[in-house]
């Protein structure tokens, strides 16, 4: 199944999670921000890519 990764953000502009959605429009998985990593660019970089080899690892085909 093809989901779309949509980053959410809280009021301060921190990435809070990454919520993978089907073309139906459901939730399929989200990936939680592990709020004791610190706020970086380069945080975010590796985030996402362990959210996307999470999701493709559980069968999810990811838009990049």
């Amino acid at each position: 199944m093809r989901v779309i990764p949509i980053d959410q953000y809280d009021k301060e502009g921190n990435l809070t999670k990454i919520i993978f959605q089907g073309e139906d429009g459901e939730d399929k998985l989200d990936a939680i921000w592990d709020e004791n990593d610190e706020q970086t660019s380069e945080n975010r970089i590796h985030f996402r890519k362990w959210a996307y080899t999470m999701a493709k690892r559980t069968g999810f085909e990811v838009d990049e």
